[in-house]
């Protein structure tokens, strides 16, 4: 990269932070001069960006009739998007500015990262900064696949042309326009539908964050409507010679009995008969999953240690750049490519620590050799799959050590042979009945043995006397159960949705088929839902995200507006694979924004044409003589009176504004939030001007002590205390001496952890019993579901009595 000494040029290279700018001087050699927005030497100028340093303006930066969000203004379609100056870094890009157009400077390097993102950072600082003095130099580009000193002085070697990333380009700012098209239109439209009645109710939407929230929405309204089923399932004991086994009830393939009667009948058949044995072994091959990309990555440290995508991608990131450690981490690569073989093996024999000796098995049985499923360079994009560099780690922090210990265990692993397993079906025929056991014993761990212990718990049944025994059905028993509804969203399971745009595919081939129509990229995912965190529309609740009211919301009137773009995850997909056609020059940009453009007026048009009492639906129930109506956001009576969906971020279901309406109160009920996302307990009144009001439970009796009269109820028990009668109100159970404000009263709440407390467990509880065993309390520290009896003792104070675990001790049912 040396110039000349006559007539002196030098080369400006632009990383995308400083710490990646240090690393590029220092392989590129020689002495550097540090200055305080660069590094100079004879022939280069190493300077940083500091991640996005120039954006598209606001629309109130590009004319007044934008400074207020009217709908009369949408939609916003620029001729040409104005690009500002972020105000946080506003002079570090003056200072960039006067480098890139420096006089002695006749060739820029983008050394931003290697990726679409890279390229929009580099471009959009050389379009706010260009003038006549940067015409006629030339502009390179930086392509590494890690951050080690050789594979940095390997990149200098081979810098590509700015015309080789037209393309690349080309997707950057379409995916940036289309961005803020949708963002600022729908944001804008959406924000001034829904403050037509006054005040500023902010609507944030995009193009990908909307569509995401939508898959969360629509898997808690499946949530909400799931009606749980009761089941029983039958388990026998059966005694072989002098050993036993069990097995399991089983019918067309189903455990579940729906009638109890039917378990019974069964039951009364069939035990103490004896059977027939029928045994069936096979041998099962199991794959190690394939080398990580980023999401694939996300997915595993979210399901193994709760870390979100974003602290995933951050500790990646610092493994890659700081450390040295892995290679590229924002790709969408399983893959290496076929060439790659003997950097293989080189990487493999210069791991370190416990991993070790099993890249020193894997190198002596010759292990490491070409398979398509490891080495395909027709699946590796711009970056390959995230492997170890071969570097020694030096001291690295516990999370940081859990990632890197992910990467080079797949790695390893990856080219080790299939896990074998013995897997055996025992069917034990009574009376007709088919009782199934199943049995599986590791034989051979290959790939496990690198995770060291087995991931599955061997499962030995002990073996028959002879084939043609008659097993005795000593006991049967049977057990009660309910289905459960569809699972929420953990960031692992959000994370697979986004990759196949909704669509619930668990086999990661044809996953990685679908991935090129995902919501966002591997890159920006992590981003998308930190932003649908901030803006309100999710709850993290332990490794759950919970939607908001606010999301239901959004995405319930988008629905009845009948915008695609925004509820739509396959269509978004789809927009998210041209994006990626274009990078590969298949599709133009002028046709894909064109699209964009046309979506967005579609959209608008949609919004301003709504009205909210189309969607009213025809009665739907009827409370205090009045019949009551539904439409996309709220019930509605013919009196005008009119209660939202959402209260405080919590779904109401009809049967409780019902209540509401008749007895002019209700609750207290669990599960509304704050605006800053805090859990809360409260009931509701509905006051004399019919609007609606919370009624807290940290406010002693919001009912008023002095309006509180008992005369026409009957206690439900006395104080264990002081012999007090207690009584119910709207928030609590309290005793009379409570209310009179001596120190003796006793108050229960009705709410504790999320369960309402009924006037019989509260009975149970004054007579010195335990209560019914009660499901679905939800502990405040760890929001795991739990089931508890409760108890109290003298002194008036509660306490929780756990029934035994469910493998000491199998629920029974009678007979």
């Amino acid at each position: 990269m040396n110039k000349s000494t006559e007539n002196v040029q030098k080369t400006l290279v632009i990383a995308e932070k400083p710490s990646v700018a240090n690393d590029l001087a220092k392989a590129l050699g020689g002495k550097f001069r540090k200055e305080k927005a660069y590094l100079e030497s004879d022939s280069t100028i190493v300077s940083w960006a500091l991640g996005h340093l120039v954006g598209i303006a606001d629309p109130k930066d590009m004319g007044e009739q934008y400074k207020t969000w009217n709908m009369a203004t949408l939609p916003i379609i620029p001729k040409e998007f104005k690009l500002t100056a972020l105000p946080d870094t506003k002079a570090h890009l003056s200072a960039l500015g006067k480098l890139i157009r420096r006089k002695d400077i006749d060739t820029i390097v983008n050394a931003c990262d290697a990726g679409r993102e890279g390229e929009l950072i580099f471009h959009y600082i050389l379009e706010h900064e260009q003038g006549k003095s940067i015409s006629g130099k030339s502009i390179k580009r930086l392509w590494m696949q890690s951050m080690t000193q050789a594979a940095i002085r390997e990149a200098f070697e081979n810098l590509r042309s700015h015309e080789e990333m037209r393309n690349l380009q080309a997707a950057a700012l379409s995916r940036s326009e289309a961005d803020w098209l949708v963002g600022i239109n729908g944001s804008r439209g959406l924000t001034a539908y829904n403050s037509r009645f006054g005040g500023f109710q902010l609507t944030p939407c995009g193009r990908v964050q909307t569509p995401t929230l939508a898959l969360i929405v629509k898997r808690e309204e499946s949530r909400m409507a799931f009606v749980p089923q009761t089941f029983w399932t039958l388990t026998a004991e059966f005694l072989e010679s002098s050993d036993c086994y069990f097995g399991k009830w089983v019918k067309d393939g189903n455990q579940k009995i729906w009638a109890k009667e039917e378990a019974l009948a069964v039951l009364e058949k069939c035990e103490g008969k004896r059977g027939s044995v029928e045994e069936e072994s096979k041998q099962v091959f199991q794959k190690c999953p394939p080398l990580y990309d980023l999401t694939f990555l996300q997915r595993d440290a979210n399901g193994r240690f709760g870390f979100s995508a974003k602290t995933t991608l951050q500790i990646a990131q610092t493994l890659y750049e700081r450390h040295k450690l892995i290679t590229y981490p924002r790709t969408d690569s399983k893959f290496l490519p076929d060439d790659y073989v003997g950097l293989a093996k080189k990487t493999m024999g210069s791991l370190t620590g416990g991993i070790a000796k099993h890249a020193e098995f894997a190198i002596k049985n010759n292990y490491v050799r070409k398979d398509p499923r490891i080495f395909n360079t027709a699946k590796v994009s711009d970056h390959h799959a995230i492997i170890p560099t071969g570097n020694t780690p030096g001291s690295l922090s516990e999370p940081e050590r859990k990632i890197f210990d992910l990467i080079c265990q797949r790695f390893v692993a990856v080219f080790y042979p299939s896990a074998e397993y013995l897997h055996t079906v025992r069917t034990t025929t009574v009376e007709d009945e088919t009782f199934v056991t199943e049995g599986k014993i590791l034989k051979n761990p290959g790939w496990k043995a690198v995770y060291g212990k087995s991931e599955e718990e061997e499962d030995i049944m002990p073996k028959l006397s002879s084939p043609d025994v008659k097993p005795l059905a000593k006991k049967i028993e049977i057990s009660e159960d309910v289905t459960k509804a569809p699972a929420r969203y953990t960031e692992s399971t959000l994370l697979s949705a986004m990759e196949s745009a909704g669509k619930l595919i668990e086999d990661e081939e044809l996953r990685d088929a679908m991935k090129e129509r995902g919501l966002g990229t591997p890159a920006t995912r992590a981003a998308t839902i930190e932003k649908l965190i901030s803006d309100k529309y999710l709850v993290r609740e332990g490794k759950e995200l919970l939607p908001t009211g606010k999301a239901f919301d959004l995405i319930n009137m988008a629905v009845s507006m009948q915008i695609e773009n925004l509820t739509s995850p396959e269509l978004t997909g789809e927009w998210e694979y041209k994006l990626g056609l274009m990078e590969k020059g298949k599709v133009s940009r002028k046709d894909f924004m064109c699209d964009i453009e046309e979506l967005t007026s579609q959209m608008v048009d949609k919004i301003k044409n709504f009205n909210e009492s189309d969607t009213k639906k025809e009665a739907v129930a009827e409370a205090a003589g009045e019949q009551v109506h539904e439409t996309v956001s709220n019930y509605e009576t013919d009196s005008g009176i009119r209660i939202r969906k959402f209260l405080g971020g919590r779904h109401m279901s009809l049967a409780e504004v019902t209540e509401l309406l008749e007895k002019k109160k209700l609750g207290p009920l669990s599960g509304f939030r704050s605006k800053k996302g805090k859990e809360f307990t409260a009931a509701l009144i509905l006051n004399d001007k019919n609007k609606v009001e919370f009624v807290f439970e940290d406010l002693s009796l919001t009912e008023g002590k002095e309006g509180l009269d008992f005369s026409e109820q009957t206690p439900i028990g006395n104080s264990p205390v002081d012999d007090s009668p207690v009584y119910e109100v709207m928030i609590a159970f309290v005793s009379q001496s409570f209310v009179e404000g001596k120190s003796t009263g006793l108050r229960i709440a009705k709410n504790i952890l999320g369960k309402t407390l009924s006037a019989e467990h509260i009975k149970a509880l004054l007579s010195g019993e335990k209560t019914e065993l009660i499901k679905g309390f939800r502990s405040a520290k760890t929001r795991r579901l739990f089931d508890a009896f409760l108890k109290m003792d003298k002194k008036g104070k509660i306490s929780f009595e756990f029934p035994p675990p469910k493998g000491k001790a199998r629920s029974k049912v009678k007979r």
